[in-house]
């Protein structure tokens, strides 16, 4: 009779569940929980990463479109200069720079262009008949500018002109 007991006490523990391995629907749902909880905190670290991705792409794109405009208000600035100079009879750097520079196109609005003149008189040159000529260095500065945003762009050029 020995020998029985010890086979049923050898059932009961091999008919017992392992612990560990299933447990109550309880216990179940409260790793669940975990597990979703864990999952929610890596998407929304995912989304905000995300966001803050897009954001940054969405100011490089409005610093290089503002920058564009001021490069095309300077250039405007700049075609501006040169006609002054071309009109005028060897114009000084006031006649070029004075009157202000006004840009009235729909595209260029908050746009500041501000013209800057440099004149080497008397510059000589072997190659120019008149053996003199004189040098303007041109330079239109441009700043543009909507709430927070601000860029400028410069466009510089050398004239040279016989007297």
């Amino acid at each position: 009779m020995c020998h029985s007991k010890t086979r049923q006490q050898k059932k009961y523990r091999i008919g017992q569940r392992p612990v560990g391995l299933s447990g109550s629907p309880a216990r179940q749902q409260g790793s669940t929980t975990i597990v979703a909880i864990i999952i929610s905190i890596v998407l929304l670290g995912l989304g905000i990463a995300l966001s803050n991705q897009i954001s940054s792409n969405i100011r490089q794109q409005s610093i290089e479109y503002y920058g564009a405009r001021a490069y095309l208000a300077a250039q405007s600035g700049m075609e501006v200069a040169i006609s002054r100079l071309i009109n005028g009879n060897n114009p000084e750097c006031l006649e070029i720079i004075e009157p202000d520079v006004n840009i009235s196109t729909a595209y260029l609005q908050n746009c500041l262009v501000v013209l800057s003149c440099d004149i080497e008189k008397n510059v000589e040159e072997p190659e120019v008949a008149a053996d003199e000529i004189r040098v303007y260095a041109l330079g239109a500065e441009a700043q543009c500018s909507t709430g927070q945003l601000e860029t400028s762009k410069s466009v510089l050029v050398e004239v040279r002109q016989e007297e």
